[in-house]
């Protein structure tokens, strides 16, 4: 499911306008994002929770070439699905 299909369920079961699904779509990810940048986690009760976390170096081999590559400490996003969404999953 794309952001397009998301936007279609939404005006669909709101009944409202295409282009006002398509901004509170925008507007999730912009406030997600912001907090996310700041460090700052994000809980969506009944969802899951977005956090940034500290990813340390790593030595890999390149699966093309075969060399040795280092891939550089970072911040990346981790999601951790709540127990809801985990069980919903499960029984699909």
């Amino acid at each position: 499911m794309n952001k397009k299909q998301i936007a279609e369920n939404i005006y669909k079961k709101l009944e409202i306008k295409k282009f006002v699904a398509y901004g509170f779509i925008d507007l999730l990810i912009e406030a997600v994002s912001e907090q996310l940048a700041k460090g700052e986690k994000v809980v969506i009760s009944n969802f899951g929770t977005f956090k940034l976390v500290h990813r340390q170096k790593k030595k890999v081999i390149n699966p093309n070439n075969k060399k040795k590559m280092t891939i550089a400490a970072g911040k990346v996003v981790k999601f951790l699905p709540s127990q809801n969404l985990k069980n919903m999953v499960r029984k699909s």
